[in-house]
């Protein structure tokens, strides 16, 4: 699965986005949000600001990790956790439009840039999923520049701002229903 979303666009991009994130979030049991990225390169902190916005506004079956630039060190943490699902939020030069959002099975993370983080996302992935009993999909957020910088850019708030408003929406339906 490949769902390429250009998230500022129009509402049926969001209805696309809602109804392939409740496809995916069949049946959880717990959900773990994983943010990755770096707070001092620019638009490389879309993923830590995703969960930033959405603590204390999810079930608590949704468990928030800010994982900055070394997810790894998390592993232990999620293997407590748990989870049935796990969603990992980052920053992924795909040379597409800036702020645009691309959800892709782990399956098919390995080709994409994603230069900040001390372990291949994909090597932690493909540990997770031989470790664990668990869906994991990655949302990749085209950045519009990861230089030094403490502030994301225009587009990447304004993706941040709707995403975050959609999984608030998509994770209450869930566990509500």
């Amino acid at each position: 699965m490949c769902l390429l979303l250009p998230i500022g666009v129009h509402t049926m991009v969001y209805d696309r986005l809602e109804d392939t994130l409740k496809r995916f979030l069949n049946r959880p049991t717990k959900i773990v949000l994983l943010g990755v990225g770096s707070e001092f390169r620019g638009d490389d902190y879309v993923g830590l600001e995703i969960c930033k916005r959405l603590k204390n506004k999810v079930s608590k079956k949704v468990s928030i990790i800010e994982a900055g630039v070394s997810p790894e060190n998390f592993a232990g943490k999620l293997r407590k956790i748990n989870p049935s699902h796990i969603i990992i939020f980052d920053a992924a030069d795909m040379n597409l439009e800036p702020g645009t959002v691309k959800l892709i099975n782990s399956s098919e993370i390995g080709g994409l840039s994603i230069s900040t983080h001390h372990l291949p996302l994909s090597l932690f992935i493909e540990y997770l999923k031989k470790t664990m009993n668990l869906s994991i999909i990655f949302i990749g957020i085209q950045p519009k520049s990861t230089e030094f910088s403490e502030s994301l850019s225009p587009e990447i708030e304004n993706t941040v701002k709707n995403l975050s408003s959609i999984l608030e929406k998509v994770l209450h339906e869930i566990f509500t229903n």
